[in-house]
């Protein structure tokens, strides 16, 4: 501008606010989302956080539990990426949505498509669903689902690995912790899937399946390259070499346990097999068999 040549009053100087992420992969949990993390690290095309679970959305409104927090960041020192400034905003930032979507913006500015994941996110409201469509409202959702008394079950069994279970892990005790209101609404996928279908276009939305995960990983990994519209021409190179949900580590679902939690899911199971083929179908003919 030349100098003594006032401003056009007309001219708006538009500052760009950070969009928030790309896409979120919303649980379910213990339904190989971790292995997910892992591999979607791994493509040129993407950016991930080096903190799986952001736990944003879950925990809004909530204090911020600054000594998980910061046993949350001393498990950060000495991996790969290195520690940076990514991690002291992320760890030490006042949380806000301007704060969460900023912990995207680096990538995005370089072309990359950057997201998250958080399992927790499978059980959000309505409102919180909608704050995030209002963040960015081209995001898109992916939801992997696995056999509701084989999560519920691995679920257990990590909690009880943690120390999160008073005293032995009982039929009882495991169906306690499985039938508690939050546990159990992590495997009504229908509701889940009502909700965002509700808020979200369709286009938006990729539905999937741990057994998919577990038998065609390649296959599986593919999908969702081609629905996040980045290069899928080998995802085999991307497939992490470690073990999918090991929490379980080889024990068997106790008859009585599967048998209790089959009559539980069985209604949204049937409601699952209206939608999809594949492993709802097997569910479903599985728990019928057990109640019989």
């Amino acid at each position: 501008m030349e100098a003594g040549v006032p401003r056009r009053p007309d001219v708006i100087i538009a500052v760009r606010r950070p969009r928030g992420p790309d896409f979120l992969v919303i649980g379910a949990q213990r339904a190989g989302t971790t292995w997910l993390h892992s591999a979607l690290r791994q493509h040129p095309e993407l950016w991930l956080p080096p903190v799986k679970e952001l736990h944003y959305f879950d925990q809004i409104g909530k204090p911020r539990g600054w000594e998980e927090c910061r046993s949350r960041f001393r498990g950060r020192l000495g991996s790969s990426p290195p520690v940076g400034l990514w991690d002291f905003r992320y760890f030490f930032g006042k949380r806000s949505d301007d704060w969460y979507a900023s912990l995207f913006r680096k990538a995005q500015l370089k072309g990359l498509v950057a997201g998250e994941l958080t399992p927790a996110y499978a059980i959000l409201t309505d409102e919180i669903f909608r704050r995030i469509q209002r963040m960015n409202s081209h995001i898109k959702l992916i939801f992997i689902m696995r056999d509701p008394v084989e999560r519920s079950w691995s679920a257990v069994n990590n909690a009880f690995r943690k120390g999160r279970l008073n005293g032995a892990l009982t039929v009882e005790t495991a169906l306690r912790r499985a039938r508690q209101p939050r546990l159990r609404a992590r495997s009504i996928y229908i509701d889940t899937i009502r909700r965002v279908e509700s808020i979200f276009p369709v286009d938006q939305l990729h539905y999937c399946f741990f057994e998919d995960l577990a038998q065609r990983p390649t296959k599986f990994l593919s999908d969702i390259l081609l629905f996040l519209g980045v290069a899928s021409h080998d995802p085999s190179a991307l497939l992490p070499a470690h073990a999918i949900n090991v929490a379980a580590r080889g024990k068997a679902i106790p008859a009585e346990f599967e048998h209790e939690l089959a009559k539980d899911f069985l209604p949204s199971v049937l409601e699952l097999c209206g939608r999809f083929d594949g492993p709802p179908q097997m569910w479903r003919e599985r728990y019928e068999a057990l109640i019989r």
